[in-house]
């Protein structure tokens, strides 16, 4: 998930291209988690025309667009390196390795490798290393076929050419199998106390550590036709396809093989090198130099770089910094000090009540974008009063988000979110598909009444210290828990804690230290204690325009599903939506999907399972001193600070 990220996942680490990222919650001397959201609506909105031989679809996103002046751009801009202050330092840069699941890694390879098509700041898809938009055509037998034409002339960072192979490549790496050679893998995915990974086959090894191929794993061939050209046949359609090969790796660096192919790039992304010691080649706007460890990451311009296609950005040609610093400051105070210095240029991450000052203050520009990232409280069904739908509904309708967002969000960020908070976790309230699904249902008002006549129809009965008791399970006591040393966050959890204890639910708050708290096996069985690992857990989850990619956090078994969710007729519905066509059928379909998760209506006994607080962008500023320009910071996967990197300017 874009904010600082988290530290890591105790579940198996999510395809970036699609599939959520967790973020963290890490605080002023942690930095933040993946924030998760939920994937934003796909904007690859798509006409259809009847043809002789089947349907041809052309996605209608941002076209491509002509790289012209570039080099005009620059003019007097200042010399030397862009300085980005964060407080989150990866383990490695292997971002779909278990132990990194972390935003600060996705971020961080934004301006090294391009993917085929890239994510704007209003979470839209459009053409990035394609001349045009892919046109995808109807067999007439059930499969799909996606043709793709790449831009003229672009090389990596070394000089070699980036053609159509390259593609190719990457798709055989990412499905390379091996056999199974480690069968202490081959875990039940029932049992998350084991810290491994679930194995997606336990005949088979995956030697490119990827948390889950859905989309690849549909596509029957890829065809290479010239170097610029090539085709993607699917066995069904897949709704999620502009965001596959959010990354293309350069084949000409590694084995032809694809297994051995796929370990090298395994062991290559941890520290971006390659065996021989070099670096691995790059196509976006910067190449990787060096990592001092504990101190910063170096990157330096590419001056091979083919220019950004992005609607958001002003320069199409090479970058005007010279390289990127991304200098690793892990205390919050310390990282506004380090921007009124000039000591740092940028900063994104983590919303912090200490960046209210920058957010007044002239010599910085403050420019959050509302992206697919949203706050929630997650319920484990595991426990035995969450497990009563009575229960997650009191605290639904107990929940004021008014107050919460007025409270802790508006004096960051103003008027760019709904004070009605969010009410759904397929689409954002800035999408035109959004529906406020716990609005429509009452939830998220302050409704103590409501509240109260839902638990003592459940049989609970008021304490007298005004705290609800059940004859059965006890004293109606929950247990939240977030990384600890956020203030927001833990600012969110008091405010929230006042709410439910109108409604005669107490709430304990049991933070953990960073990413301690993601060590914590979410949804583990009762211990022997005779507890859960947790009842309430609060954190984000951070998307991509891509709203399939929610799913992966509620469907019957997955690796990244923390609530212990799981609905036959939801997993079908989700696998219906993914295969719809039609842009506006699939928006309807998504929304039925939502209402599983975020009300009781499709599932009246295990429905219910989040409560979406808010969007929740990144803090994102930087300095009007040091810096002549700045740029727009898409909040997504795929996206991140420096994705556009090529649009700032030092002073001069």
């Amino acid at each position: 998930m874009n904010l600082w990220r988290s530290r890591k996942l105790a579940w198996p680490a999510l395809l970036l291209a699609f599939v959520l990222i967790v973020a963290a919650c890490g605080g002023d001397s942690d930095d933040p988690g993946a924030d998760a959201t939920t994937t934003t609506a796909a904007d690859d909105i798509t006409t259809t025309t009847a043809g002789d031989t089947g349907t041809t679809t052309e996605g209608t996103d941002a076209p491509g667009t002509t790289l012209a002046g570039g080099d005009d751009y620059c003019g007097d801009a200042g010399e030397g390196n862009l300085i980005w202050a964060h407080e989150q330092e990866p383990p490695d840069l292997h971002l779909d390795d278990p132990a990194n699941n972390l935003t600060t890694t996705a971020w961080a390879r934004q301006a090294l490798l391009d993917g085929l098509y890239g994510i704007t700041a209003a979470t839209t898809f459009f053409p990035e290393l394609l001349a045009e938009e892919a046109v995808m055509t109807d067999n007439g037998d059930g499969t799909f076929t996606g043709t793709f034409v790449l831009r003229d002339g672009m090389v990596w960072s070394d000089g070699d050419d980036l053609t159509a192979d390259d593609v190719k490549f990457t798709f055989d790496a990412i499905m390379a199998t091996v056999p199974d050679t480690n069968p202490d893998d081959d875990i039940d995915p029932a049992d998350p106390d084991n810290p491994d990974r679930v194995d997606p086959d336990p005949e088979l090894d995956f030697p490119y550590l990827i948390g889950d191929r859905t989309g690849y794993d549909t596509i029957t061939s890829v065809e290479v036709t010239s170097p610029t050209e090539f085709t993607i046949t699917w066995s069904a359609f897949f709704g999620g396809w502009k965001s596959l090969f959010a990354e293309v790796y350069p084949s000409h660096v590694f084995d032809a093989d694809p297994a051995t192919a796929a370990a090298e790039l395994n062991d290559a992304f941890r520290e971006w090198t390659l065996a021989s010691g070099d670096a691995i080649p790059t196509s976006g706007p910067m190449a990787f130099e060096s990592w001092d460890r504990g101190v910063a990451m170096h990157f330096v311009r590419n001056d091979n770089y083919h220019g950004s296609q992005s609607p958001d950005v002003e320069n199409t040609g090479i970058a005007c910094v010279s390289g990127v610093d991304i200098n690793y400051v892990l205390d919050t105070d310390a990282q506004v000090n380090s921007l009124r210095s000039n000591q740092a240029h940028v900063i994104m991450t983590q919303p912090q009540t200490q960046f209210t000052e920058l957010a007044t203050d002239a010599n910085f520009t403050v420019n959050p974008q509302a992206g697919p990232v949203w706050e929630h409280w997650g319920f484990n069904l595991l426990n035995p009063h969450l497990a009563k739908p009575a229960v997650r509904e009191a605290l639904a309708h107990a929940l004021d988000k008014q107050q919460v967002v007025e409270t802790l969000y508006t004096p960051l960020f103003g008027d760019l979110l709904p004070t009605a908070g969010l009410g759904n976790a397929y689409w954002m309230s800035n999408q035109p598909q959004y529906l406020d699904h716990q609005g429509e249902a009452g939830y998220g008002t302050g409704d103590v009444d409501a509240a109260r006549a839902l638990l003592e129809g459940a049989g609970y009965v008021e304490g007298a210290d005004g705290v609800y008791e059940h004859p059965e399970d006890g004293r109606l006591t929950l247990r939240v828990g977030t990384t600890g040393g956020n203030q927001l966050r833990e600012l969110q959890q008091q405010l929230i804690q006042a709410q439910m204890l109108l409604a005669g639910i107490e709430i304990m708050i049991d933070n953990l230290p960073g990413g301690e708290y993601f060590s914590v096996p979410f949804g583990a069985p009762v211990n022997e204690a005779g507890e859960t690992n947790w009842e309430i857990t609060q954190f984000a989850w951070v998307g991509g325009p891509w709203p399939g990619g929610a799913s992966f956090s509620f469907r019957t078994g997955s690796g990244n599903n923390p609530y212990q969710y799981a609905n036959a007729d939801f997993d079908a519905k989700s696998e219906e939506c993914d295969q719809i066509v039609d842009e506006a059928e699939a928006a309807v379909c998504y929304n039925e999907l939502d209402l599983f998760v975020t009300t009781l209506g499709p599932d009246g006994e295990s429905g219910l399972i989040v409560l979406p607080l808010t969007q929740k962008p990144s803090f994102f500023a930087y300095s009007n001193t040091a810096l002549s320009a700045g740029a727009i910071s898409p909040d997504a996967n795929s996206a991140g600070p420096i994705v556009n990197v090529v649009d700032y300017k030092l002073a001069g």
